[in-house]
């Protein structure tokens, strides 16, 4: 039993460093207004509406990150906890 709590107390190390990895990499998306698809005659409005559309983008690749994320700590957590009670509840 011992083995296991270890085997998976690893695991959930390992799931926990993944998730901090989904957020460091959410937390550096950039967003970048495609300017240069404008034309040369482009108004104001088509200029907010690419800042718009990039900070959408961006938005929805941090939102999908974040989500993996937590994901992956609900697997740690629930791993750990696993670990947890097979040790608590190891017979001496």
């Amino acid at each position: 039993m011992k083995f296991a709590a270890i085997g998976l107390s690893a695991v959930s190390l390992t799931l926990g460093l993944i998730a901090a990895w989904h957020w460091y990499q959410a937390s550096k998306i950039p967003f970048e207004p495609k300017y240069s698809e404008l034309d040369d005659d482009a108004s104001e409005l088509e200029f907010h509406w690419a800042l718009m559309k990039a900070i959408m983008l961006a938005t929805r690749k941090t939102s999908d990150l974040n989500r993996r994320a937590a994901l992956w700590t609900a697997a740690a957590v629930v791993l750990g906890g696993i670990a947890s009670l097979i040790e608590t509840l190891r017979p001496g």
